[in-house]
């Protein structure tokens, strides 16, 4: 049979390798079937050997991955072994580490994405710093985490204290709002309560009207997930009041939406000035919100209102409690949960939803974003959202600006939204990579966020007044500017710090002329622009520029970069201008911040600016032995517990073990809000009358001779827990220094018009308290002394070195040793 026929005589079968496989042959040869499984060679008399599954090709794939893996991690191994022999020899690096690829040709085998440059590959594994306590407690901060953020690292003997003043029981609240508010944030499996118990704390319609004025004035100038025109006109509305003003029905408001009215009373609050208590009146508003969104769990009713409220909730926290951190930090993460639950990361506007849900919920995503962005790389944790996973649009801009030309700039809200997606998402992911990008990729970064439009009336004078720049007169638009400005800075500064480190402490004695001489100069800038701006800013509006301590943790950092410069390299061209600056800026820290910086922050400058003159006095003079740290007086700068706390604050690699003193009482520590009563308001005139109680349990603080003196009480909100009363009374003046013109002698109190000021509800059957009018005075007590809370600094054990820009910073401040 000649081959045509055999040919044709086969034409009418399948091939054998379908036949065994019992796959559909197209009986054109080689076959689909045998092409698409890579066997086309044997096609179509040939068959593959009958291995069920073909489980033997299976299995030398799975060994060859693993022979592979094996290898690869062997080849490390070597590597770093020739390259720490050669570097114990003292010999350059060896030829075989010079190249990135074989002889052969072959590239070798990667897990991921590397630097080109061998030297960025040493800051590329971060482990950052650890706080932790006696029963395992643990706090953590990463790479570009701020100085004071750093701080908070650090033993503190404030933290009982201020966990008191938000704890339901101790606000007078009666046991049903109580058990709601501690079910926060998830709420009751069953709950049995409803809105009415939640009437009695309604403010009259005025005193609302008033309080919301004072919410969109004060706060939400920087972050507005609740548009001023949804509260006034779905919210308020809801709420039905008497003639008299009179709040008497819930019935239309959902609770998550009673929760984000009870967070504007809150956070208003805070701003006002009428009365003398308002940073208790709005933690009892705060707790009433808390209560408010438990009525409806969140695992059941997930809603845009309760990411709004939750939203309101953690920017309450961030400007009425400066050491409450952490609570924000877990508040965020809730809330982006609960935002991806109802995708908000998702453009809704293919859901045929109504126009103003759209722009409600963009509104909401887009601030939800800015605010887990910038906190993360604030905090040096990774954020809980992630810009590639996002398609949200832009709200449209609500405060646009219309020049005389006809063109339109952004507003504030707008332009924050862009620089976020731009620029912050970009910081983030080059902060947060775990194989750190090369230096040409921070310069090009820099580079991004320095040309990044700014809206004309948004740019913020440097120094004073510039051609073209001014501060605007109105506080909320000035207010916006200085935040674009440091928003800026502050991100350039986080992103060179631990180049910069690595540059002043190269041994050179200019580091200007060190490979990262960019970032020496990007940090160096940055830090003045944020000083001296801030410095422009503050007698233009003083009153509302000491609240923010936002701006004032920037100014800090910007200090410590200053007082680095001047320590590691006094000899330095710039050293001389970071010098006197940072003088000026110590002056300038000191009063401007008092109101809000964490306790300790003023010490820590004190001590960088005294090792600052040293050095430069050193490096001037050619004494060396008041010079630059060196590892023999290193600790001449430690404290008592052998802890150097620049070495926390500028990033060491570290672990801190905390234990408190046993004489240490909850009741003996200072309380530190962000807002103490005589200080949140800034200037206040003469006070009248305050309510109080029938019954006045006579309260103590400490003299200057350390005696307790006699202080009157005031039943602020009812029947609150006994042992509160003391601290009420000493909760601003604990641990800061009073104005005098705050409690000036024959000054009189002003009724105080709190959310139970006239329909006080009581915890034993709920009668309502008619309280006194009294007049009382009395001075200023001097700060209580505090026993100091007992820790000891621990290096980690055969630590690794640094490996990224974290670790690089870190190591840079302990050698700092102040």
């Amino acid at each position: 049979m000649n081959p045509g026929e055999h040919s044709h005589e086969r034409r009418g079968l399948s091939c054998a390798e379908c036949r065994r496989s019992k796959l559909k042959c197209d009986r054109v040869f080689p076959c689909q079937s045998c092409i698409r499984r890579g066997c086309a060679k044997i096609c179509p008399d040939g068959a593959m050997p009958a291995t069920k599954g073909n489980k033997v090709l299976a299995a030398h794939a799975r060994k060859l991955a693993d022979q592979n893996k094996a290898q690869a991690v062997r080849i490390r191994e070597l590597e770093k072994a020739l390259a720490d022999a050669q570097t114990g020899s003292g010999g350059g690096p060896h030829p075989l580490l010079q190249t990135t690829s074989s002889s052969n040709g072959v590239t070798p085998v990667s897990e991921g994405p590397h630097s080109d440059d061998p030297t960025d590959t040493e800051v590329s594994k971060a482990i950052g710093s650890l706080s932790i306590g006696n029963d395992g407690q643990v706090k953590y901060h990463g790479e570009s985490a701020g100085s004071d953020y750093l701080q908070t690292l650090l033993p503190s003997e404030t933290d009982e204290m201020a966990r008191k003043i938000k704890d339901p029981k101790y606000l007078g609240l009666p046991f049903e709002l109580a058990e709601l508010a501690n079910s926060f944030p998830l709420g009751l499996r069953d709950c049995p309560y409803t809105k009415q118990h939640f009437i009695p704390f309604l403010p009259k319609r005025d005193q609302t009207l008033r309080l919301a004025d004072l919410y969109y004035s004060h706060a939400a100038w920087m972050y507005d997930p609740v548009v001023r025109e949804e509260f006034m006109g779905e919210i308020m509305p809801a709420v039905q009041y008497d003639v008299s003003g009179t709040a008497i029905s819930l019935d239309a408001l959902h609770p998550h939406r009673l929760s984000v009215f009870f967070m504007v009373l809150a956070t208003g609050t805070l701003f006002d000035d009428s009365i003398d208590s308002p940073t208790i009146v709005a933690e009892q508003y705060n707790a009433l919100a808390c209560a408010a969104l438990s009525l409806k769990s969140i695992l059941d009713e997930a809603n845009t209102t309760a990411v709004q409220a939750l939203f309101m909730l953690f920017h309450f926290v961030f400007l009425s409690d400066r050491a409450g951190n952490e609570r924000r930090w877990l508040l965020v993460g809730i809330c982006s949960r609960v935002a991806q639950i109802i995708g908000l990361q998702r453009d809704s506007a293919g859901w045929n939803l109504e126009l103003a849900e759209v722009q409600r919920r963009r509104i909401l995503f887009w601030e939800l974003f800015t605010w887990d962005a910038w906190t993360s790389v604030v905090n040096g944790r990774p954020p809980a959202m992630n810009i590639h996973n996002i398609d949200a649009r832009f709200p449209e801009d609500l405060d646009p600006t219309t020049k005389a030309s006809g063109d339109v700039d952004l507003g504030f809200h707008a332009w924050k939204f862009r620089y976020s997606a731009v620029c912050l998402s970009v910081s983030v992911d080059h902060v947060f990579n775990i194989r750190q990008s090369s230096y040409n990729a921070l310069q090009d970064l820099d580079v991004k966020i320095r040309t990044f439009p700014v809206p004309a009336q948004l740019q913020a004078p440097v120094e004073g007044s510039e051609a073209g720049r001014s501060w605007s007169p109105d506080p909320v638009r000035a207010m916006q500017q200085y935040c674009i400005l440091c928003e800026r800075e502050s991100n350039l500064m986080y992103i060179h710090r631990s180049y910069f480190a690595q540059a002043i402490r190269s041994g050179s004695v200019n580091p200007l002329t060190h490979k990262y001489a960019d970032s020496v100069v990007a940090a160096y800038r940055s830090a003045l622009r944020l000083i001296s701006s801030l410095r422009g800013l503050y007698p233009v509006h003083p009153a509302r520029t000491r609240r923010v301590w936002f701006f004032w943790s920037n100014c800090f950092s910007a200090c410590v970069i200053l007082g680095a410069l001047i320590v590691e390299a006094p000899a330095c061209d710039l050293a001389s201008n970071a010098l006197q600056e940072f003088n000026q800026a110590y002056g300038f820290w000191e009063e401007g911040s008092r109101l809000c910086r964490p306790p300790g922050t003023m010490t820590t400058l004190s001590k960088l600016r005294q090792r600052a003159f040293a050095a430069f006095e050193a490096a001037r003079t050619g004494n060396p032995s008041t010079g630059p740290v060196s590892s023999s007086r290193r600790t001449t700068y430690d404290n008592s517990n052998g802890l150097d706390e620049l070495e926390v604050l500028e990033g060491r690699k570290s672990v801190i073990a905390r234990s408190r003193s046993p004489s240490q009482s909850p009741l003996t520590h200072a309380a530190v809000p962000s807002f103490p009563e005589s200080q949140v308001r800034g200037e206040v005139g003469p006070h009248a009358n305050i309510a109080h109680a029938a019954a006045m349990p006579p309260t103590y603080a400490l003299s200057d001779a350390g005696l307790p003196v006699e202080r009157p009480y005031v039943n602020q909100f009812g029947d609150t827990h006994p042992s509160m009363i003391g601290f009420y009374q000493g909760y601003e003046s604990a641990g800061y220094d009073v104005s005098n013109e705050r409690y000036a002698p024959h000054q009189e109190y002003q009724q105080m018009a709190g959310p139970s000021m006239e329909r006080r509800p009581s915890l034993e059957g709920h009668g309502y308290v008619q309280a006194d009018l009294a007049h009382h005075s009395y001075a200023a007590p001097a700060p209580v002394a505090h026993p100091q809370a007992q820790y000891q600094y621990m290096h980690q054990v055969g630590a690794m070195p640094p490996r990224n820009q974290d670790e690089v910073w870190r190591n840079f401040v302990h050698h700092l040793d102040l």
